[in-house]
């Protein structure tokens, strides 16, 4: 089932050639997609999450980064693409315990240099294979966010140069995020 959309982004905040004074505003953005999921069933799961998204030429699954944090320990994901698809399975989510997964690009020399990291789509949940059949009406509950950190020069000796700001919103998702997996 669908969860919410997803905008990753390693770029300039205004398209290069504004004009005058504004460019002057602009600044550099890493932005995120962070999935708080919740499970309020009696059994254990093993979830996976779907993206779909067009790459832009050039982009590989070795510039996004992913994460999942259960137990206080964040552990890296491997992805599997399918065409437009791209995988994470499984994520292990015990009885009544809360994971954050986590996907951004990867912060490189060459990315931040070139600024050009863009792609969006939306984000699918469903049970994974490993979970077996699961008994009527286990619950999630999700929480999506798009988290960003604004930056000026990414290679400023001192951090206060940097002029870092952050935003942080969230998205639209389905019955409030609480789901009823099948």
């Amino acid at each position: 089932m669908i969860i919410s959309t997803f905008e990753l982004l390693l770029k300039s905040q205004l398209p290069s050639g504004t004009p005058g004074v504004v460019s002057n505003l602009s600044r550099n953005v890493i932005q995120g997609y962070f999935l708080t999921i919740a499970n309020l069933s009696a059994v254990d799961l093993a979830l996976s999450l779907v993206f779909t998204t067009r790459l832009p030429g050039g982009t590989t699954l070795a510039d996004v980064i992913s994460f999942v944090d259960t137990s206080g320990l964040n552990n890296s994901l491997a992805p599997v693409q399918l065409g437009n698809k791209i995988r994470y399975s499984p994520i292990i989510l015990p009885i009544e315990a809360t994971s954050l997964f986590i996907l951004q690009p990867v912060p490189t020399d060459a990315a931040i240099a070139a600024l050009n990291f863009e792609i969006r789509g939306y984000v699918d949940i469903s049970p994974s294979s490993l979970s077996g059949i699961l008994p009527p009406g286990v619950q999630i509950q999700v929480t999506a966010e798009q988290r960003g950190t604004f930056f000026s020069d990414a290679n400023a000796a001192n951090i206060a140069d940097r002029s870092l700001d952050q935003i942080a919103y969230g998205l639209t998702v389905q019955n409030g995020g609480l789901l009823t997996l099948t």
